[in-house]
């Protein structure tokens, strides 16, 4: 016999707990969600889709001691994005690697930068007529060709006087590797594949291992005035390394 105060319910006894209610309770909460935040995201990612793919760089040199060559891959990502603003571009792309390392003997290096991979591909394996998206979608789908990059889309080739001094650097010609490296020296060939080799990684830092962690801050003079790069810009250290 219970000891009730008059005007007072009796305890009711809540019922067991248990484990496989909750875990349904769980089970549901969790496919909710997914619909809620998943089935948006599928929908962009279908209107709007990312490509991307390995872009292997190789650089053939003549040497008076026969060839050298190098080689590096770097990452190249394209966006498609929803056109918000009327000026805002439509797609969106970055790149992640290093630069080509050619070492040419003698504590000399040419270097092939990264900077403008992103339309280096496109440039080269693209139709040049067709819409931005169909020409990505072509480099997308090139994988395991090589080409020959055209003189027009090179990439900027730089080397340095003094390998630990980074204000030295200098622009290559490829056209005339003999001005900076001395007779016997020359291009025999530069080519672009699109691969899904893994990026490089270490061979910049091997050769320069002043350089810091991308990006910048920027190589060559203080006043950035020099007739050594192109349109007086100084080469910074994001046009050898991106991570």
């Amino acid at each position: 016999m219970t000891n009730q105060l008059p005007g007072t319910r009796a305890p009711v006894n809540a019922p067991p707990h248990n484990p496989k209610t909750t875990r349904r309770l769980l089970r549901k909460l969790a496919i909710w969600l997914l619909i809620l935040v998943g089935l948006p995201y599928l929908l962009y990612k279908l209107n709007f889709p990312t490509y991307n793919w390995g872009q292997k760089t190789t650089v053939t040199v003549m040497t008076p001691a026969g060839e050298r060559s190098g080689s590096a891959v770097v990452r190249v990502r394209w966006a498609d994005t929803p056109d918000i603003l009327p000026d805002a571009p439509t797609f969106q792309s970055d790149v992640r690697g290093e630069a080509t390392v050619v070492d040419l003997g003698k504590g000399r290096y040419l270097f092939a930068l990264i900077s403008g991979a992103e339309q280096r591909g496109i440039a080269v394996f693209g139709d040049g007529r067709s819409y931005w998206l169909e020409q990505i979608k072509t480099v997308a789908a090139s994988r395991g060709e090589t080409r020959e990059i055209p003189p027009t889309h090179r990439p900027l080739m730089v080397t340095f006087a003094d390998i630990n001094d980074p204000a030295s650097v200098q622009r290559v010609d490829p056209d005339d590797l003999a001005a900076s490296f001395g007779p016997g020296y020359a291009l025999s060939s530069i080519t672009l594949a699109i691969t899904g080799e893994p990026v490089s990684r270490g061979r910049v830092e091997a050769v320069l291992g002043w350089l810091d962690e991308y990006p910048e801050p920027k190589l060559g003079p203080a006043t950035g005035q020099t007739t050594n790069i192109p349109f007086n810009r100084r080469v910074a250290h994001g046009d050898f390394i991106r991570r």
